[in-house]
């Protein structure tokens, strides 16, 4: 998501990206390239670290949700007291991380923005949806990163909610994610099994649980229903864990159903579901991850 938003920003803003040589490589050398709902090539300044950057306006965090306090840690010589932090990621902890480090100056938000890397330099988009961005503590600084956003053609606005926005993504995640993840099958075929869908309500019901005792007012009164108009809008979609299953690499499960599991410890609500996702997820990597898609 981090080189999509990038991308689409850098039609109007000067952007430099920092990532992963092979992809940083790539994008020096050809531009970055977007295949799928938007085709087009831009080209952006592209580091595989942080020391050759210049203090920036606005640091977009978009780095997986396990890696956040080392983000936070590589980028303190980086940034100013004036810079701005923005956290679009997935998982529940990273605004709180980046508000212990910048205060008022961190925002939280969410975006449905759909990409995945196809190859080094290569982004494919699948639609640019809907982005939220927090103004909780600092309503005129959400108002700058609202306008910014805008003006590079995103739907996006402010939301004085922004933990429940977070948190009612962090539902939708927990349930189909890992859900896609096991069964290796995209998102819109988990609604074709009953027996599949009424395990999603019973995953839903126990975030639903979590976030109540959190206090935390959830975006939707029914959060089964958002989740069941997310399958649909992203049918053909392959979820963000089951690409990292597929890859072999880490995933989220930990900052998205593992919270879940933790803070419901904490507040003495039961989640076996939540629980039963994450053990299984965390063995795909003991019993090897495999490639097959079941389209």
């Amino acid at each position: 998501m981090g080189s999509a938003l990038g991308g689409i920003l850098a039609q109007d803003h000067d952007i430099t990206l920092v990532g992963r040589r092979p992809h940083v490589d790539a994008v020096r050398r050809h531009g970055l390239k977007f295949v799928g709902d938007v085709v087009s090539s831009v080209r952006v300044k592209a580091y595989e670290d942080v020391a050759h950057v210049s203090t920036p306006e606005l640091l977009i965090v978009s780095t997986k949700a396990y890696d956040t306090r080392s983000a936070i840690l590589a980028c303190k010589r980086l940034v100013d007291d004036e810079t701005t932090v923005l956290t679009l990621q997935n998982g529940l902890g990273n605004l709180e991380l980046l508000r212990g480090w910048k205060g008022d100056h961190a925002f939280g938000g969410t975006t449905t923005i759909g990409a995945a890397m196809v190859s080094p330099g290569i982004v494919r988009v699948s639609g640019l949806g809907r982005t939220t961005i927090g103004s909780d503590v600092n309503p005129r600084g959400a108002g700058d990163i609202v306008r910014a956003f805008r003006s590079c053609g995103l739907r996006v606005q402010a939301k004085r909610n922004v933990m429940g926005e977070i948190w009612g993504k962090a539902v939708v995640n927990a349930c189909i994610n890992p859900t896609a993840a096991i069964l290796r099958v995209r998102n819109g075929r988990l609604l074709e099994s009953e027996t599949i869908t009424h395990f999603i309500r019973g995953v839903c019901k126990e975030c639903e649980t979590v976030a109540k005792a959190s206090s935390i007012s959830l975006p939707n009164a029914q959060m089964y229903t958002r989740v069941r108009k997310v399958c649909m809008e992203t049918a053909n979609n392959i979820s963000s864990m089951l690409q990292d299953v597929q890859k072999g690499k880490r995933t989220e499960i930990q900052q998205i159903n593992g919270a879940f599991c933790s803070i419901g410890k904490a507040r003495a609500v039961q989640v076996p579901l939540n629980e039963t996702l994450v053990a299984m997820v965390e063995c795909l990597h003991q019993f090897g991850q495999g490639e097959r898609l079941i389209s």
